[in-house]
């Protein structure tokens, strides 16, 4: 049966995006279904904890200063290690204080009521309901083996979304199911519809929710990083941050607040108490949007300013990557960004969940039942070039193709040998 022209590649792209979508569904689903519930955790997570994280407006109450905060939470916990300070633009939120307690592994956060020096509440960084959802998402619960699990999956949903597209383009462009899916269809012809348009209307966001994942990945991630610093993207400061003589007194840490916030813009910001001798403390804004980055290092011992990094004086790549964090969140346009990414979390969810139930209504028992490679060109230039540029972004895919590749050859050489050995028995 010969193809027709046009449609060359279909069988081939047919073929692997079937057998991608099935190898990843299950991790696809959890990241998914995860990602879809992390889209509001600013908004929901001080719900959840209001008696904690939400105090009581009063318009006559004056902010503490930091020193009484610390001091607060230092005389409760007095053998723990100080480690972060965070205060919010918000008046009604309270301050939040991360600490190291003697033999213990992880942070504990406690709020404080900066009006009252009131201790609300205090757990471990690692309890909570969005604690166990971003796990999940970052790592399956399952730590670094999870991450390498997670960025492989990624990289090839990034390949599957590109071959979906194939599929849908050119021939469904002038049918019926190209633009809108034939409700009125039964069986695999309507979760076909609903599948390849629904998917066609969220792949542009869901590249860039994808993409912009693997930066905080363990190969991908640092290989952009290290990358952008090796062609001076990166600030020195961020790379390798100021050292400082030690001294036996410290500055006052309202002093060091007060010059930070004396430029700063009105917004969330966090102190990193220094956990050497020879490390600064950094006052840093905490904020999604990347336009309001300001973090200074400064000397805790003289209150100087070592060096700081300001938006306007970054360069592009360093924009380019603060930029990621809220593109994937869908932060960078407030709630609607937050929607737009909930909506494509939960299609890219559907997708995979609709090619999966695709596949169960067509397979045969007790087969896998995957699609037949019928005749079918070599791809062209435009089809190897794009895989050349998904393996320069994408790591690990690059080196499973590398596998797939050496198994396939390991393969035919296998049964090439096989059958020359019973030719020779034969004979």
């Amino acid at each position: 049966m010969s193809v027709k022209p046009e449609n060359y590649l279909y069988p081939l792209v047919w073929r692997w995006h079937f057998i991608i979508g099935l190898l990843v569904a299950p991790v696809l689903l959890v990241l998914s279904v995860t990602g879809a519930l992390y889209a509001f955790e600013p908004q929901l997570q001080p719900l959840l904890e209001r008696d904690w994280q939400i105090i009581p407006a009063c318009r006559e109450c004056s902010t503490e200063p930091v020193s009484a905060q610390l001091a607060v939470v230092q005389e409760r916990y007095p053998n723990a290690e100080l480690q972060h300070f965070g205060q919010y633009r918000d008046a009604l939120r309270s301050t939040v204080i991360y600490i190291k307690e003697s033999g213990v592994n992880e942070d504990r956060i406690i709020w404080v009521n900066p009006y009252t020096l009131e201790i609300l509440g205090s757990r471990m960084e690692e309890e909570g309901f969005f604690r166990t959802v971003f796990e999940l998402h970052t790592n399956l619960l399952s730590g670094e083996l999870g991450r390498w699990l997670i960025e492989l999956t990624a990289s090839w949903v990034l390949v599957t979304l590109l071959l979906g597209l194939l599929l849908w383009w050119p021939r469904r462009v002038k049918k019926a199911g190209g633009w809108q899916p034939r409700l009125h269809s039964r069986g695999r012809r309507f979760w076909r519809d609903l599948h390849a348009v629904g998917g066609f209307y969220i792949l542009p966001t869901a590249i860039v929710i994808v993409y912009t994942g693997l930066l905080f990945s363990p190969v991908a991630g640092k290989a952009l990083v290290s990358e952008m610093a090796l062609a001076g993207q990166i600030p020195d400061a961020f790379l390798e941050p100021p050292k400082v003589a030690s001294r036996n007194q410290s500055i006052d840490i309202d002093a060091l607040v007060a010059d930070f916030l004396d430029d700063a813009p009105l917004a969330d910001w966090f102190i990193n108490f220094p956990h050497a001798d020879e490390s600064p403390l950094v006052i840093n804004i905490r904020e999604a949007l990347p336009w309001n980055t300001r973090m200074v290092y400064y000397d805790p011992y003289t209150g100087e300013r070592l060096a700081q990094l300001i938006w306007d004086e970054l360069k592009p790549g360093s924009k380019a990557l603060l930029l990621f964090y809220p593109l994937h969140t869908g932060l960078i346009l407030s709630w609607p960004g937050q929607l737009l990414a909930l909506v494509t979390a939960l299609g890219v969810a559907g997708l995979a969940g609709s090619g999966v139930w695709m596949w169960w209504l067509r397979r045969e028992r007790g087969r896998l039942s995957l699609p037949a490679m019928r005749q079918a060109r070599r791809p062209g230039p435009l089809f190897y070039s794009v895989g050349t540029l998904l393996a320069l972004l994408a790591p690990l895919f690059a080196a499973s193709v590398l596998l797939i590749v050496a198994g396939s050859f390991v393969q035919k050489f296998a049964a090439r040998w096989l059958s020359g050995e019973r030719v020779l028995e034969e004979a």
